[in-house]
């Protein structure tokens, strides 16, 4: 049985592309495999303005509830655009929800440690409190079009940043994978919206990428762990 881990992909109704995407990807999963996912699964939009009703009307919610009817397991680490859903990832899909922002494992002779990594160095404090539960209600009886605005305006400041944003994040789980050295094999992030694969001492260090507009996942099993996306993969060579 293997392991898959997948981040980032950002599921919500009015973006079913990334919906139909992900579903054939856990469709072309083993039945008795466990999937992991490494935070967002779930847009901010879905958290606050569409998760209400059943779950299966989203094309990928429904293949994680399918998986793990058949026998498969479905464990979710939450991330800053879910970090309210845990409930709901609990009860609506069946999922294991790991308590805190990162979990640690071992599977197939490797000690595995997975995070988020929202969490990791300097935060802006707009975005912590985003995460709250009480800032979720608020964006929800905003009228459509206000809340459209405000996203809109917010992924405009977010485009702005990223490049210096992703070096940042990049450089911190680097640190903490070389912290890792000697307690940890396999060492997997997401949040940073690239690909990444490369050896940090005795660790190996892997950042997932999203399925914005692609695929990205880690497979794991008896052969080892391969990094499986259509996005060019960063190295300490590359990047």
């Amino acid at each position: 049985m293997a392991f898959h881990f997948a981040s980032d992909v950002h599921l919500r109704l009015d973006r079913p592309d990334r919906g139909t995407r992900f579903a054939g990807w856990v469709e072309s999963l083993g039945t008795g495999d466990t999937i992991v996912i490494v935070g967002d699964l779930c847009d901010f939009w879905f958290a606050s303005r569409q998760r209400y009703g059943d779950a299966r009307r989203c094309d990928g919610l429904a293949a994680l509830i399918r998986h793990r009817e058949a026998g498969g397991r479905v464990r979710i680490v939450l991330g800053n655009h879910d970090a309210t859903l845990g409930r709901f990832y609990h009860d609506r899909l069946g999922a294991e929800v790991v308590a805190g922002t990162s979990d640690a494992f071992e599977a197939h002779g490797l000690r595995v440690r997975v995070a988020h990594g929202h969490c990791v160095g300097a935060r802006n404090p707009l975005k912590g409190v985003m995460e709250t539960d009480a800032f979720r209600r608020a964006f929800s009886l905003l009228p459509g079009p206000v809340a459209r605005g405000l996203e809109t305006s917010l992924d405009r400041s977010n485009d702005v940043h990223r490049a210096a944003s992703d070096a940042r994040h990049i450089a911190n789980f680097r640190d903490i994978a070389d912290s890792l050295n000697g307690t940890a094999d396999l060492v997997v992030f997401g949040h940073a919206h690239v690909a990444l694969d490369e050896r940090r001492g005795a660790s190996r260090l892997i950042i997932l990428g999203d399925w914005l507009d692609g695929e990205s996942s880690l497979r794991l099993d008896d052969r080892g762990a391969t990094l499986i996306t259509d996005r060019p993969i960063l190295s300490s060579t590359t990047s």
